[in-house]
């Protein structure tokens, strides 16, 4: 390392971004209802299915810590029968707003809000009062800068000093601006039979994400089902349409890494008759939101001292993050269980809720666990003494999933989604197969020593006589660095003195100062 002045020697100041809150958040949301004339009245729920659409947050300073509200919506489609017993279905909406005060004033702030538990009461045949809990995990980044404090700072007396510093892989992150995306399609159907939609729902599923220049590229499906009454009989339609596009990510390269979610925002059916069949048309409404990381080296002053006088040093203990991976995975889930109603001859519709509950670092891995609620929307056969009617029963599906990962202080940021890819009866079983798509960021922390403060005492020179000359007998554990500390030299000049090969004492049997 190379002798210099004081004034040559100071670095800038590295910026370094760290988690400076990570906490979680449950609120409720309820509202009561009024249905329409034209909907049907309720008899009985079958199912409530909710979702989640974040819209904005806002930050402001409180103090010594930071304000911080957020909004939202959250949508259900309340599936039940009516008088007559039929199927049908109504989507409603309530927001949501809440304020929370988080420590320090970050730069950046991340809220995953997932719909925890949901439940639906009918109050009057057209009124229905809905509460659900919602759960928002808020994680917020600071970004500052490693300050060091060397006296004296005097351009005049030239003050020769030694540094000993370290690179900190080091994470640096970016939001991506929220893009919407609009498709339209037909379901394919060969129906004579005029086709009256009851329920319908959209998912985005995001198989692949990957930085590159200036974007970040997203793959996977939007899928939408639609149940319908046709004649006499239900009909599922479904239709899964490719999706690939391209977020407008500036300053994103080929080697960051990225991680994106999407949600459906609207979805509307329409459809049309004519002599031959009965076609269903969609337009479904989108939005995907994303983030690129990248590690970054940077160089921070582990100790310091001077080499002509005496000096003291003061040191203090930082987090430092680095980004292990981000990524969105997927796996797939095939299970039976025993029928719960005997009764019931067929699947009509079966929805699906995911819920992650916990993580865990074991054995160089990250397991991902939780529960998929499953809800079958049944018909129960017809004889003599009842008519066919809808049931709908709820089975509950763990899950664990496990990610390659070292061991140490490990951070996770995850959301899931989950698809039924198939529900059917067979017997007295019910066999489910679900593809599952978690998105998972992982944040590695690791507690570094670095300077704070090197208080340079001018009054006290370090009298070297040059006629001495001392020998040195390192041992294993030696280190050239805390050598040259001990003798008010610098390490350059102990190699060049000695013409070592290396800054290394390993098999050095002596050397001069």
């Amino acid at each position: 390392m190379n002798e210099a002045s004081i004034n040559s020697q100071m670095p800038k100041n590295p910026i370094i971004t760290s988690i400076s809150s990570d906490s979680q958040l449950t609120h409720e949301v309820s509202e009561e209802f009024s249905l329409p004339d034209y909907v049907p009245e309720v008899r009985r729920v079958l199912y409530t299915k909710a979702a989640v659409l974040p819209e904005g947050k806002f930050i402001s300073d409180s103090g010594a810590n930071t304000s911080l509200e957020f909004d939202g919506t959250v949508t259900y489609n309340v599936i039940y029968t009516d008088d007559e017993g039929k199927l049908c279905s109504t989507p409603l909406s309530t927001n949501y707003n809440e304020q929370t005060i988080i420590s320090g004033h970050p730069d950046t702030v991340f809220i995953d809000t997932a719909v925890d538990s949901v439940t639906c009461r009918v109050t009057a045949p057209r009124k229905l009062t809905i509460k659900s809990r919602l759960k928002s995990r808020i994680m917020s980044f600071t970004d500052s800068a490693i300050e060091e404090n060397i006296t004296p700072r005097s351009t005049a007396d030239e003050i020769f000093i030694e540094r000993y510093t370290k690179s900190l892989n080091t994470v640096s992150l970016k939001a991506v601006s929220m893009q919407n995306i609009k498709m339209s399609d037909k379901f394919d159907s060969s129906e004579k039979e005029e086709l009256v939609p009851v329920m319908c729902d959209a998912s985005i599923t995001i198989t692949e994400c990957k930085a590159h220049n200036g974007s970040i590229a997203v793959r996977g499906a939007v899928n939408v089902r639609c149940l319908c009454h046709g004649g006499e009989k239900d009909i599922m339609l479904t239709k899964s349409l490719p999706l690939y596009e391209e977020l407008e990510a500036e300053g994103a390269t080929s080697t960051d890494m990225a991680r994106c979610v999407g949600r459906c925002v609207s979805l509307s059916i329409s459809n049309e008759q004519n002599n031959d069949t009965c076609r269903l048309f969609f337009d479904v409404s989108c939005e995907i939101e994303g983030e690129f990381y990248r590690n970054e080296a940077n160089s921070v002053t582990k100790d310091c001292y001077s080499t002509k006088y005496e000096s003291q040093s003061s040191f203090k203990s930082i987090d430092t993050y680095s980004l292990v991976s981000a990524k969105n995975h997927s796996f797939s889930i095939n299970d039976k269980f025993k029928k719960k109603d005997s009764s019931v001859e067929s699947v009509v519709s079966a929805l699906c809720e995911i819920t992650g509950e916990k993580t865990e670092l074991k054995n160089g891995k990250l397991m991902l666990s939780g529960k998929i609620q499953a809800a079958v929307i049944g018909k129960t056969a017809e004889t003599e003494a009842k008519n066919s009617e809808y049931v709908s029963e709820i089975y509950e599906i763990p899950f664990r999933y496990d990610i390659p990962c070292d061991d140490g202080d490990i951070i996770s940021r995850i959301s899931y989604d989950a698809v039924i890819s198939s529900a059917r009866y067979e017997g007295d079983k019910f066999n489910i197969s679900l593809e599952v798509y978690p998105s998972v960021s992982i944040f590695k922390r690791t507690a570094e020593e670095i300077l704070d403060a090197c208080v340079i005492k001018k009054d006290k020179e370090y009298k070297n006589d040059p006629s001495c000359v001392r020998v040195f007998f390192p041992k294993d554990c030696d280190i050239l660095w805390e050598v040259a500390k001990k003798y008010h030299t610098t390490q350059r000049k102990i190699v060049e003195d000695n013409e070592l090969p290396s800054y290394s004492l390993e098999n050095v049997k002596s050397i001069i100062i």
